[in-house]
């Protein structure tokens, strides 16, 4: 009799602890609910299991039991994880980055760019990670290309030329040059760019030709509106100047060689040993005189003791002479036959 008692006491307060879950087990976003569970109370102990949506995945079965009144998970470590991709896959002439997502995982999305001088073949440049793998093939890159180039009119092609009408790839140089008597205006050389377009347009050969030149302190000879290659123009300087180089210039494709100029004539203050002139001035210009004279003991040299300066120097160069061997001169030249008055002489000055 005391045995049955404490049973049914048992069952008695198994039946008062036991709860029902109040509805149906709940689900995550990544799960999905096998069966069908009308909203409903459900009995202690009851089993809910699951399955992972599309593009998750997960080890065994996901089980929640009804336990105390709350859907309890049996394995809390199995969970839905996102199902990996792999590696998108590289493309030559290329390179990708991961625009969504933190890994290779579904729903991460990979875009493509190309290196400088190659461009997407085609409008899609991304990869998407989805519940059956990467969506869309590996974008690739092809090299830019540009448009032909021809020959300039009076010109040539003389390095990087394709046959006619062939498009030309990134990188590659054209140079021209332009026909006897005629030069290039615009860049000698061209390169196809990055974007597919030329570096610069393509050079005219125009003819050669020169305008007379503006001469500071000079004017031209004969003038006329138009010189062209190889023509040569004389040119003259104004009084006091004089050619820094030559007194003609000739006409070539980088303009007038060598560049007519005139330049002040200027004379270094003169060196006279044994002298001394007047006036000193800082500058001695073209046709500006000076007087010389010589200390005691020394005669000019000249005739006249007033010189010029001119395009070649002093005129007459200005000098002291000795007078010793001045008189000895003199007495060798008018008494050629008596040695003994140049003795004579040549004692005195002892």
């Amino acid at each position: 009799m005391r045995l049955s008692a404490r049973i049914i006491w048992l069952v008695l307060w198994t039946v008062c602890v036991a709860e029902d879950c109040k509805g149906p087990p709940p689900k995550q976003y990544t799960e999905i609910l096998t069966g069908s569970w009308p909203d409903k109370p459900y009995e202690e102990g009851i089993q809910a299991t699951y399955k992972c949506r599309p593009g998750f995945r997960t080890l065994g079965t996901i089980v929640r039991v009804c336990k105390n009144g709350e859907w309890v998970a049996s394995n809390p470590s199995r969970i839905c994880r996102k199902k990996p991709c792999g590696h998108p896959g590289d493309t030559p002439f290329g390179s990708f980055r991961l625009a969504v997502g933190t890994g290779f995982e579904f729903g991460a999305k990979v875009v493509y760019t190309c290196n400088d001088g190659y461009q997407l073949l085609g409008e899609i440049d991304y990869r998407e990670c989805e519940a059956d793998g990467w969506t869309n093939d590996v974008p690739l890159c092809e090299v830019v290309k540009c448009l032909p180039v021809t020959e300039p009119e009076n010109g040539r092609i003389v390095s990087g030329a394709v046959e006619p009408d062939q498009e030309y790839y990134f990188g590659q140089l054209v140079r021209f040059e332009c026909n006897t008597g005629f030069k290039v205006e615009g860049q000698k050389e061209i390169h196809c760019s990055e974007n597919g377009l030329w570096s610069s347009e393509k050079p005219r050969c125009v003819e050669i030709s020169c305008t007379p030149p503006e001469i500071k302190n000079g004017n031209g000879i004969f003038n006329k509106p138009v010189y062209k290659v190889n023509e040569r123009y004389q040119y003259k300087c104004n009084r006091g100047f004089h050619f820094k180089e030559r007194g003609d210039t000739v006409c070539t494709a980088s303009g007038w060689n060598p560049q007519p100029s005139c330049e002040e004539m200027t004379c270094k203050p003169p060196y006279i040993p044994n002298g001394f002139y007047s006036p000193q001035r800082i500058t001695h210009r073209a046709d500006d005189e000076i007087t010389y004279g010589c200390k005691e003991g020394f005669y000019p040299a000249t005739q006249e003791t007033v010189v010029k300066c001119t395009s070649t120097g002093w005129i007459p160069a200005p000098r002291c002479g000795c007078k010793l061997y001045f008189n000895i001169y003199l007495n060798i030249l008018f008494n050629p036959h008596n040695p003994e008055i140049t003795l004579l002489n040549m004692d005195k000055w002892r």
